[in-house]
């Protein structure tokens, strides 16, 4: 009833309010008064978009104010004129994405004769807003240097912010926010949704926006309005360029080749061939005039061709370690029409579309640790599209109604699979030996996610109400799904206790199997988000701005369980109607100057529950037709352990899946009880929210220099987290000692529950000094200092491994979160350098603390809990393989240790050649990791491991250096 209820007074909402939302727009504020300061009524307003020719008119209000909003982000003009007043206009006003830029104006008795010109810088602070984050222009993301030319990477130049540069799938860069997973962020391309609503956004955005057709993107790490919401990390709002007046592009080619890149370190270290790599990009855009002040058009084409070097590392397996490529290609495209219709009423619609399959992908993670078999293959097409319609309705109100539709065509396999008429049983089993995989992978699967969404926004300029009032409402309606099939594990992948296998020693024979029965998997989840938000930047006085929010998310997703009944406490999650977020804050010009503010406020953020989280409640409950079966289904076999051939009937011949056994007890095509693991959902279960509260200080140091300063604490609850219901103990503390469970009738299984008994707290002082380009130079220093902690990891869904039958003991399972950097330095810029006839020098440089991890011996489960995870006492421990040893400091518990730090310095070198008529060259030269540092991924703190505290790899994006050629037109 409640469900029912919600719904319906969403629905009238939906109905009868409009709303309105700065995704994707920016506006200008200000007064106009005359040289005595007083306020002048009547005064007519044009801001007008110096590239487009579109422009907006208003009138100013009876206390001379004037309100523009919802407008493109560029360069604009300003012009005011009033009968018996010299007419006034300021040119090349640059307005930012989601800022308020105010402006206020003086107007001079006199004729039309005697108008008045100005051109100025534009504000570099903006007064009115209490948001922490920052603006990257389109200048940065062409100047400065990137390894792979996506726009996520350059997020991480501002303060709370780790960049993770992948090479898992084309365009899958991630970022860390405020120490939160990177599923915990929202992307925003042109106002409409780009997220992935099944992984979250760990792989980044959706589709890849190319950099050359980004016009700016701003980043919003904390105290967003309400019309922001679904995340408790950060919100990337971007922009895509659109077409001007006069034809305008680019044309670029980038060129690598293993010519230009030194081996890796343990290429190096083990002698092997220097991969044969190249990354050729080749792309270009143009945009320009249909009707000339009216519509435009702009386009953007790109093809990448990339084979990027691999290094297999196996210490324990020398004769597996081997060199070799990942290749990539890329077709990337994007589409943008707008047309100004009348005075009052513009449209525009823009098409992003890319496609990017992948082959050999030898392991999706650093390090890589599996041989060359057990590669797998990737083919992806992502799409977005949005359309929207803005329309003035008076001289303070504005409308925009938006419609997108965002869409991942994805699936991943291995060459077997996709070599035999897409059948995992033909394939080789996986091999997860002590240290390394081989084998066959044990990937089969293929998705189709789709998202429709559709909101209306509406604001209303309210002057002289105890001060001017910046009205918001909003809502927002959004349809996904996610329909999916695989047959994951059909190969079945067998766990050793050792790295080789010898049919005629038993102690080197599998302790164990896992294999997807009777068959294959598919589901289809379908979820409906609904939103609704209400906002007032009331500016107070000349000073003072207060920001009052409100913000409520319901989040409607059909999960629907077997059996979920047979376990009291069990069953499917009501739909949380609780979401209610206040946002409030204020923002305050100290001096008055409009140079300065200090800013602050608290804020309620709700996150929203990522697809492959809940999925395993719809394809592993108590009874299934797609499920994984162990064997021995209680724990590892203990005969190889004790130099004897297993017990178990699936190992005794070693690593060969007996189908026939298996297809008596688990006959395909039929629906059975679940002899594996069981997943069950909380009619209790809530969406994870944070509490934020920050404090900070923003200074213009001057023309084009500013300087800030936040504190920012953050207080993560309801954070998810899985409890196993049918926790046991172990009858010994050996390793393959049999565990006892309390429910009789699964002697055998887990069953997990989705819970929300996570909490995790994160302080942070974030500092940043920016200059823009001018006076040929531009630079930007973001530090943080931070620590993220709590009783989870924050990874996804975790355990407790401390867990004893019913209790979590989460006392015990404090520590670091998983994403947790105490310090986090980035310096950048670029500098046209003076007398040299065009030379320009950029760089990147970055800093990172290494991340937590937890020093554990699984050789035994001493509180004998049945988890082999248990902390190794506080000290100093150290690696004891025959080379690249590790040593670290372990405070004890979860995450007691620290991994290697990364330190990587990004240059590109090159010239800057005017050619006439606005039209220029650059031809330059990058060299990614300079001082070619080897940057580690953390070792293994698992001392049951051979490579225990032995660097076995380089982290995700830490190259060895390498150079890269470009050449880029501009027109």
């Amino acid at each position: 009833m409640r469900r029912l209820f919600c719904l319906v007074a969403l629905a009238l909402v939906f109905s009868r309010v409009p709303a309105l939302a700065q995704q994707g727009t920016t506006e200008v504020r200000g007064v106009v008064a005359d040289a005595q300061g007083a306020v002048l009524p009547g005064v007519t307003v044009t801001v007008r978009n110096e590239d487009t020719g579109m422009f907006r008119e208003v009138v100013t209000n009876q206390d001379g104010t004037y309100f523009v909003s919802g407008i493109v982000p560029g360069r604009y003009s300003v012009s005011v004129t009033l009968e018996g007043f010299r007419p006034y206009s300021q040119h090349d006003l640059i307005l930012s994405i989601g800022r308020t830029t105010t402006l206020n104006i003086q107007l001079e008795v006199g004729t039309v004769a005697e108008a008045v010109t100005v051109t100025g810088e534009s504000p570099v602070v903006d007064i009115t807003s209490k948001e922490v984050g920052g603006n990257i222009s389109s200048r940065e993301l062409t100047d400065l240097p990137s390894i792979n030319r996506n726009y996520i990477g350059f997020v991480g130049l501002l303060p709370g912010i780790v960049a993770n540069v992948s090479t898992e799938s084309f365009g899958s860069d991630s970022i860390n926010v405020n120490g939160q997973d990177a599923r915990n962020n929202n992307y925003l391309l042109d106002g409409a949704n780009n997220n992935d609503d099944v992984i979250g956004q760990r792989a980044g955005t959706q589709a890849r926006t190319p950099l050359e057709a980004i016009q700016e993107f701003q980043v919003l790490t904390n105290q967003f309005d309400a019309e922001f919401g679904r995340t408790m990390g950060a919100v990337i709002n971007a922009v895509t360029k659109q077409g001007t007046n006069r034809f305008r592009g680019s044309a670029f080619t980038f060129l690598q080749d293993a010519s230009l890149t030194k081996k890796d370190y343990f290429a190096e270290q083990n002698n092997l061939a220097k991969p044969d790599t190249k990354q050729q990009w080749f792309g270009g855009t143009i945009g320009g005039p249909i009707v000339r002040d009216k519509a435009h058009f702009f386009v953007s084409v790109e093809r990448l061709l990339i084979d990027e070097g691999v290094t297999v590392n196996v210490p324990a397996a020398p004769e597996f370690n081997a060199t070799t490529t990942e290749k990539t290609r890329v077709w990337n495209t994007l589409v943008r029409f707008d047309h100004q219709i009348n005075p009052t009423n513009t449209w525009g619609v823009r098409w992003l579309r890319e496609y990017s399959p992948q082959y050999n992908q030898v392991i999706n993670a650093a390090p890589r640790n599996a041989t060359l078999p057990a590669s797998r293959e990737e083919d992806d097409l992502d799409q977005t599209v949005v359309g929207s319609l803005s329309s003035v309705l008076s001289n303070t109100r504005v409308n925009t109604l938006r419609v997108a539709f965002t869409q991942e065509d994805v699936a991943f396999a291995n060459p077997c699979f996709n070599g035999n008429g897409r059948n995992q049983l033909a394939c080789e089993p996986r091999l997860n030996f002590l240290t390394y995989f081989a084998g066959n992978s044990d990937v089969a699967q293929a998705r189709v996610n789709n998202a429709f969404q559709i909101e209306d926004t509406f604001s209303w300029f309210v002057p002289g109400r105890h001060g001017d009032h910046d009205l918001k409402f909003g809502v927002q309606f959004q349809y996904s799904s996610a329909d999916f099939d695989g047959q994951d594990n059909m190969n079945g992948t067998f766990t050793f206790r050792t790295n080789s296998f010898n049919p005629n020693d038993p102690s080197t024979y599998p302790e164990r199997l896992s294999i997807r029965v009777p068959g294959a998997v598919h589901y289809y989840l379908p979820a409906r988000y609904y939103s609704a938000f209400a906002q007032d930047k009331w500016k107070f006085n000349d000073r003072l701005t207060l920001s009052l929010g409100l913000r409520y998310d319901v989040e409607d997703i059909a999960v629907s369980e077997s059996g979920a009944g047979v376990v009291p406490g069990a069953g499917e999650a009501a739909m949380d109607t609780n979401n209610i977020a206040p946002r409030i804050g204020f923002s305050f010009d100290p001096n008055g100057s409009g140079r300065s503010v200090v800013r602050g406020g608290y804020g309620l953020f709700y996150d929203k529950t990522h697809f492959e989280l809940i999925t395993a409640l719809i394809t592993t409950g108590f009874f299934s037709n797609s499920f994984t079966a162990l064997f021995p289904a209680n724990a590892a076999d203990p005969g190889p352990s004790r130099g004897q051939l297993p017990s178990d009937e699936m190992l005794r011949n070693g690593p060969t899946v007996n189908f026939d056994l298996l297809n008596r007890q688990y006959p395909p095509g039929s629906t059975v009880a679940n002899t594996g693991n069981v997943f069950v959902d909380s009619p209790d279960r809530r969406i994870p929210y944070t509490h934020q509260l920050t404090v900070g200080y923003e200074r213009q140091l001057g023309i084009d220099v500013s300087a800030s300063v936040d504190y920012v604490h953050a207080i993560g609850r309801d954070q998810f987290m899985s409890k196993d219901l049918n926790a046991g103990l172990r009858v010994s503390t050996s390793r393959t000692g049999r565990i006892v469970r309390p429910l009789t009738g699964y002697p055998n299984q887990q069953i997990q529950q989705r819970l929300n008994l996570g909490e995790t707290d994160y302080d942070a002082l974030q500092m940043q000094v920016e200059k823009r380009f001018s006076h040929n130079f531009s630079a930007r220093v973001a530090y943080t200092l931070s620590y993220s902690r709590g009783n989870t990891s924050g990874s996804g869904i975790p355990n407790s491994n401390f867990q004893v039958l019913d209790d979590m003991r989460l006392d015990l399972n404090e520590g670091p979160t998983d994403f947790d950097r105490r310090h986090n330095l980035v310096i950048s810029g670029s500098v046209m350098v003076p007398k040299t006839h065009g030379m320009t020098v950029s760089w990147v440089a970055r800093a990172l603390s290494g991340l937590p991890f937890t020093i554990q011996d699984s050789t035994t489960d001493p509180d004998q809990n049945g988890v082999l995870f248990d902390p190794l006492p506080s000290g100093s421990y150290a690696g004891s393989g025959a080379r690249n040893n590790y040593s670290a400091e372990n405070d004890g518990g979860r995450n007691g240790a620290r991994g290697p730090g990364f330190v990587q310095l990004d240059t590109r070198f090159g010239w800057r050649l005017n050619i006439g008529g606005g039209r220029t060259v650059d031809v330059f030269g990058e060299v990614f990791n300079l001082t070619n540092r080897a940057n580690f991924a953390s070792p293994t703190g698992d001392r049951f491991s051979t490579n225990f505290l032995v660097l076995t790899g380089l982290r995700e994006g830490g190259v060895p250096r390498t150079g890269q050629i470009g050449i880029r037109f501009g027109f």
